[in-house]
């Protein structure tokens, strides 16, 4: 055999050059180290966008939840407001049963009485049904 000459699988001879198996296999290495690094890139940059959108999706979270709160205090506020505009009503209504002398007061004020209103719409029924016979 000669210096630099290789035997192939057949018997054959194959010249190589000394490094070049070595060469070959630090090429495939960095290939596979290069391809390595990009998937771990394109992995961390996956993980950092992943966890941007649940923190965005976090802070919309809290944001809904505190407008729903401010709905339910503002229906809460509401209802409250409501039902004291009917106690006022109500206060209001027997007021003026109880104290009939202040209806008086207010139709005389506006210069209808309801004795009047009360005598014209009789007197009305009265010559409808007068008419009728």
């Amino acid at each position: 055999m000669h210096e630099g000459v290789n035997t192939g699988p057949n018997g054959g001879e194959r010249e190589f050059e000394v490094g070049k198996d070595e060469a070959w296999f630090a090429n495939i290495k960095r290939t596979y180290d290069e391809y390595q690094q990009e998937s771990l890139t394109t992995i961390r940059r996956s993980r950092d966008y992943i966890s941007k959108v649940l923190s965005d999706e976090g802070q919309n979270d809290n944001v809904r939840q505190n407008i729903a709160n401010q709905a339910l205090q503002n229906a809460v506020e509401t209802a409250n407001l409501v039902g004291k505009q009917a106690v006022a009503h109500r206060d209001i209504a027997i007021d003026r049963i109880w104290n009939v002398d202040e209806v008086s007061a207010l139709t005389a004020k506006s210069g209808v009485q309801a004795d009047t209103i009360q005598a014209i719409v009789a007197a009305a029924v009265a010559a409808a049904l007068a008419s009728k016979k």
